[in-house]
């Protein structure tokens, strides 16, 4: 009868210390994974099918640097936003002005600032057809 006792209560624990794990670690992953608080900077045709759209992030205050994220889409007609969203920056840096130009199905960034994130592919589609760009960077960082 003793162990019996003792089973239901370690059992008992150990559900509820798995219940709390499960539960923190998807707070955390809600958490990491939410959208940024971005508002559109900038947009600009690159080559005939390929749009820049640049967010600029709008929290924290003067306490965090300016972040700029890049990415690289077909025309988006009305609010881009949404669809950004859902997608990830091909770039992401502390600059908003950075010189991309584009011929075919090569980008070419240069820069000078602090990259926080770079991927040199991205693929969207354009009218339906799948577009991947080989994306070149020239960064020249700061000190």
């Amino acid at each position: 009868m003793q162990n019996n006792k003792i089973f239901r209560r370690l059992h008992a624990t150990l559900t509820v210390t798995l219940l709390l794990l499960v539960a923190g670690y998807a707070f955390c992953r809600f958490y990491v994974n939410r959208a940024p608080e971005d508002a559109l900077y900038a947009q600009r045709r690159i080559t005939e099918s390929t749009f820049l759209y640049v967010t600029k992030y709008q929290g924290g205050g003067a306490t965090v640097s300016e972040v700029y994220r890049y990415y690289l889409d077909g025309v988006l007609p009305g609010d881009p936003m949404p669809h950004l969203k859902e997608r990830t920056p091909f770039l992401v840096t502390d600059v908003g002005n950075a010189g991309i130009s584009g011929y075919g199905n090569h980008i070419n960034v240069t820069l000078t600032g602090r990259v926080y994130m770079f991927t040199n592919s991205d693929l969207f589609y354009a009218e339906g057809v799948a577009i991947m760009p080989v994306i070149s960077l020239t960064a020249n960082g700061v000190r």
